[in-house]
């Protein structure tokens, strides 16, 4: 079986649960998962489970090398110029809400899932009288369990994102600058194997580190300060997201405190990730540790987040968060602290949840000092 029909049975439940007739898809990040392309429009799945996917008329041959038969595949555009060849299924009209009135021939009396509500399609469906059914927080929740392909190409993106910063620590951070520092780990990550970044490097340097999401500059990094590195490569579509902070020769006590501080809580709340646990738990233990030491006002963001095809994905691990952690949830762990005018810390791992508690996915070391 391929991975659309694999992935697609995973919702066809939602066709009896809500009495649909047909499913849509439309966030990119949604067709990404069950088809496993980047450049999707619309993903249109019937209740015998044959999908449709839809993509720019000039991504087409490339996606056709990919998906093979799995889909029927339909190049879009709203125009027909030049005439299209005899080898190329295409769809022409303003709207993509088009083919689905038009081809499928949908009417006022048919129910439609749709993972956005939101959009173009959906208010087109409406205007005629269909009734439509969100179903994105249902995909999400599918998307939160990791198959076995997804925990491997989220391993081996990590795989790249740690030699990628091994590499660049070998060179040396003292006297370079912080666009230096993340330029090469952006080149290390593509020539590593990566498709790309999971998002930008973060490279925060000195009082830098005290912005936890720093944007990286020409600062150049001196001795005696701590320097946090947050990085990540996505692998085949797939994201991870780690974090070092690293000292560049000896550091101050005040800066020693606040990593050993933030050394411990990441220590306690991976230790406390297991199924059946709530994610607001695994926050409010790395919380209480850092509120200990007397750092609660300096940490001012969530525990960790799942990851997968998004870098931020569902669960939350944070406070207001309702969530139970489950086997196969792939998450990450990054407590932190950051004081204006001093510096920052901040540890972070990707994790997988398993019965028997975390397995970490990210490996590479804490070097704190």
């Amino acid at each position: 079986m391929g991975l659309i029909n694999n992935r697609v049975r995973k919702i066809a439940n939602l066709f009896d649960e809500l009495s649909l007739d047909i499913i849509v898809v439309l966030d990119g990040t949604n067709i990404s998962y069950f088809t496993g392309i980047d450049s999707g429009l619309m993903l249109v799945i019937d209740r015998s489970l044959d999908t449709t996917l839809i993509v720019p008329r000039l991504d087409f041959q490339r996606v056709q090398d990919i998906v093979g038969n799995e889909a029927r595949l339909i190049g879009y555009s709203t125009v027909e110029v030049p005439q299209r060849r005899s080898d190329e299924v295409l769809f022409v009209s303003k709207g993509l809400g088009d083919y689905l009135l038009k081809e499928l021939g949908l009417k006022p009396n048919n129910i439609v899932g749709i993972d956005n509500t939101d959009s173009p399609v959906a208010k087109e469906l409406g205007s005629v009288g269909i009734k439509t059914i969100n179903i994105n927080d249902r995909v999400l929740g599918v998307r939160e369990v990791k198959d076995e392909d997804e925990v491997r190409l989220i391993e081996e993106a990590s795989k790249i994102t740690e030699d990628s910063l091994d590499k660049a620590l070998k060179v040396g951070l003292e006297g370079r600058r912080e666009n230096e520092i993340a330029a090469m780990l952006y080149r290390e990550m593509i020539d590593g194997g990566a498709d790309d970044v999971a998002f930008k490097p973060i490279v925060a340097s000195g009082p830098n580190g005290a912005y936890p999401h720093h944007v990286f500059t020409n600062r150049v990094i001196r001795r005696g300060e701590f320097v946090t590195i947050d990085v990540g490569a996505r692998y085949h579509l797939y994201c991870t997201d780690m974090t070092r902070t690293i000292a560049v020769g000896q550091v101050s006590k005040e800066l020693r405190d606040m990593a050993l501080a933030v050394l411990e809580a990441y220590r306690k709340a991976v230790n406390y990730v297991k199924p059946g646990v709530k994610a607001s738990e695994v926050d409010s233990v790395a919380r209480k540790v850092l509120s200990e030491y007397g750092y609660s006002s300096y940490y001012i963001h969530s525990t960790g987040h799942g990851v997968g095809i998004e870098v931020h994905e569902k669960p939350v691990i944070g406070p207001s968060s309702s969530e139970e952690l489950r086997a196969n949830f792939v998450i990450t762990i990054e407590p932190g602290v950051y004081i204006k005018g001093v510096g920052g810390v901040r540890i972070e791992d990707t994790i997988l949840v398993t019965e028997s508690g975390p397995r970490l996915i990210s490996k590479y070391p804490v070097y704190l000092f």
